[in-house]
């Protein structure tokens, strides 16, 4: 008996199976998805068994050295992180690195066999996926739908009814993966789902589902993996990597807040949960929901390529918040008051509000200030060391750069040789600071990843002062939501104005609605497209609009994009090898960009991977791929 495996090597050339011997210890422990360690050039290296052979090797083989109790992947798991490898153009070991985390030998020692999976209360279920109906979800099984989701009001999603759409779909066996774009998100599910009745899974206990949450320590991670993976435990509810989470008879997958950047995983071969939930629910047959308050250009495609249906109900205008824009004209018809950063027709209303309920600010920036400016001629305070933007964590801290974090303590200006700094912009802490003076008498309470998020629900009264991300949701909703220095951040890159749009409504969706009087101020200059979604609550014409433009220019998602970087005989390499391709390829220094339409790009994937591994095998200067990358981004 033989194992075949596939080695941790960075090295494109050595992503294949090797063959090794089954010691008799170890005979009956290794199998198919078994981690194990084997001598490879010449060291103990990390391996993933991934066939198992019967025959007779006409060489002498190595012998695996040990072996996990378990094994940590099924074949179908092993069968997706294949199938997510060649569309990235990466390697399989790459995939099963992210898919899978760091072993704990004592959880392995469990009694998974014993373990049995608790039957959902089927009227429980019935009463979720009556509410998940009434927001237009569909029942079908494997129907794939494109949803923009109505505000939720008290929590950072619509809970109860992602719960019951994933519920529906696994009454009468299977499971289903909720993936969401932070441990703050993950955890309101998983607070309502036990508020629900649902338990959480212990390996002690046992439970309904698992969450995946790597705060919690490597043992409760691994052990919610491997339940997961197993069926122990049917439903998942998880950040990223859960898109790629294996589970037995996968009914149902849902990926809330498509939008977020999290979702891009920054380790190679760079996955998106997104293109990976929408892969394993065409692969497998189960239902797919794509959902959020802003919809991105890729989602909209889903739709536009008729691979998803749009669906959701039509908001009553009294359920939804209203929206109040404060442009440049309405704060000039305001004299002195308009100028300030909170014109005084919109901060009246906020101290009504945060004196009989809550009120929130929303600030673009954390820290103190956005930048430092010399107080003598203005100039822009830069770092001498590489030039970037100066700023403080206090208003009596040390200047700190931006982008190399080196401190700048004797900064001096190179045009007037002054050297006083001056606050430039409104930071959270600061805009905290001068919130709390002009409203001595109320509670101020700050948000932010500098200050620390505060968790959802535990306000009840006073101001909020938060960055976008780190807004806790309150009972009720909030009565006013004021957004100051609302722009469009064009280092954003493509769908810029799609992002600031869905971090808005992302924040306007915990504003109680109209019909409770709650209001949105959005205090800033906005292009009209930014305003109108904004006022009509439309979260599916921005991502429209943006799909429409690239179309027109020929960028993803209309055609899909790689990123070749290495030397120039590298892309020549290439551009011989796939001349039977058809393909835009634009040089520059470092490499090249491809375009090429979406049934073209997997040829394109596919012949830069094969150049990769030819120089990897010469010990030539590397090709880097990087599939799905955005020109300008």
């Amino acid at each position: 008996m033989l194992a075949r495996v596939v080695v941790d090597s960075p090295l494109p050339h050595l992503d294949r199976p090797f063959d090794y011997a089954i010691g008799e210890s170890l005979e009956g422990r290794v199998g198919v998805g078994s981690r194990v360690r084997v001598p490879f050039a010449g060291r103990l290296s990390s391996a993933v068994v991934v066939g198992m052979s019967e025959e007779e090797s006409p060489h002498a083989l190595k012998s695996i050295k040990s072996a996990s109790a378990i094994p940590s992947f099924t074949q179908e798991a092993l069968d997706l992180a294949g199938a997510i490898a060649r569309r990235y153009g990466g390697s399989l070991w790459d995939v099963l690195r992210l898919m899978a985390p760091a072993r704990v030998a004592s959880v392995e020692k469990l009694d998974w066999e014993g373990m049995t999976v608790s039957g959902l209360d089927l009227g429980l279920v019935a009463v979720l996926a009556e509410r998940a109906a009434a927001e237009g979800l569909p029942k079908v099984a494997g129907s794939r739908a494109v949803w923009v989701a109505p505000p939720a009001l008290s929590a950072p999603i619509p809970v109860e009814t992602v719960l019951g759409w994933a519920l529906a779909a696994i009454a009468d066996g299977g499971s289903a993966v909720v993936v969401v774009p932070d441990a703050r998100a993950a955890h309101a599910v998983a607070e309502g789902a036990v508020a629900s009745g649902l338990r959480r899974w212990t390996a002690r206990s046992g439970g309904d589902f698992a969450l995946l949450d790597a705060d919690e320590g490597p043992s409760v991670r691994f052990g919610s993996y491997v339940a997961a993976m197993r069926g122990v435990a049917r439903l998942v509810i998880g950040t990223r990597s859960s898109a790629w989470q294996p589970v037995p008879s996968l009914k149902a997958m849902c990926v809330w807040d498509e939008g977020s950047t999290t979702f891009a995983e920054p380790r190679a071969p760079y996955p998106h949960a997104r293109t990976v939930a929408a892969m394993r629910a065409q692969e497998t047959g189960a239902s797919l929901l794509v959902g959020g308050y802003a919809l991105s250009a890729d989602a909209v495609a889903l739709v536009e390529h008729g691979f998803a249906k749009r669906v959701g109900t039509v908001q009553e205008r009294d359920a939804l918040p209203r929206v109040d824009v404060v442009g440049p004209e309405r704060r000039e018809r305001e004299g002195g008051q308009g100028r300030h950063w909170m014109p005084g027709s919109v901060w009246g209303s906020l101290v009504d509000s945060a004196r009989e309920r809550v009120a929130a600010i929303l600030v673009p920036q954390t820290g103190y200030a956005s930048g430092l400016r010399c107080a003598r001629c203005a100039q822009w305070a830069e770092c001498a060391e590489c030039g970037g933007d100066l700023q403080r964590a206090s208003g009596e801290g040390v200047p700190r750069c931006r982008e190399c974090e080196r401190e700048a303590p004797q900064w001096h200006c190179p045009e007037c040789s002054g050297y006083r700094l001056t606050p430039a912009g409104l930071g959270v802490e600061r805009l905290a600071a001068q919130v709390g003076r002009m409203a001595a008498d109320t509670t101020v309470v700050v948000s932010s990843s500098g200050t620390g998020t505060v968790a959802d629900g535990t306000v009840s009264s006073g101001f909020v002062v938060a960055t976008p991300a780190a807004l806790p949701a309150v009972a009720g909703g909030y009565g006013h939501l004021a957004i100051v220095g609302a722009r469009i951040n064009v280092g954003e890159g493509l769908g810029a104005e799609h992002a600031t749009v869905r971090r808005w409504m992302n924040a306007a969706a915990l504003v109680a609605p109209r019909s409770a009087g709650g209001v949105v101020s959005v205090v800033g200059d906005l292009p009209e497209s930014v305003r109108r979604a904004l006022v009509t609550w439309d979260g599916w014409d921005i991502g429209a609009g943006d799909l429409a433009q690239r179309q027109q220019l020929g960028l993803p998602p209309h055609r899909r994009a790689a990123r070749l970087e290495g030397p120039p005989e590298a892309i020549d390499a290439f551009a011989a090898a796939a001349e039977n391709l058809t393909f835009d390829l634009s040089r520059d220094a470092e490499g090249a960009w491809v375009l090429a339409s979406r049934g073209a790009m997997p040829g394109v994937v596919s012949v830069a991977r094969a150049i990769a591994v030819e120089r990897s095998a010469v010990s030539a200067a590397p090709l880097f791929v990087r599939v799905d990358a955005v020109p300008g981004s």
